[in-house]
């Protein structure tokens, strides 16, 4: 019988663990190579945040 490997943090910790590293890495990867002007991590998800944001105030009027 074939034992699950052990968590590591915990079950629900992992997975938040996992996206943090991937996250940090990826603005480690934007420092060293560069990107655009605009189309840095940060930029794309404060514009992908206020499309979001109008998006909702839009809604409820």
């Amino acid at each position: 019988m074939v034992r699950p490997n052990p968590y590591l943090l915990g079950k629900f910790l992992d997975p938040i663990f996992a996206i943090g590293v991937g996250t940090m890495s990826y603005y480690s990867y934007e420092r060293k190579v560069g990107r655009p002007e605009g189309h840095s991590l940060n930029e794309l998800i404060k514009k992908r945040w206020g499309r979001v944001r109008a998006g909702k105030q839009a809604a409820h009027e």
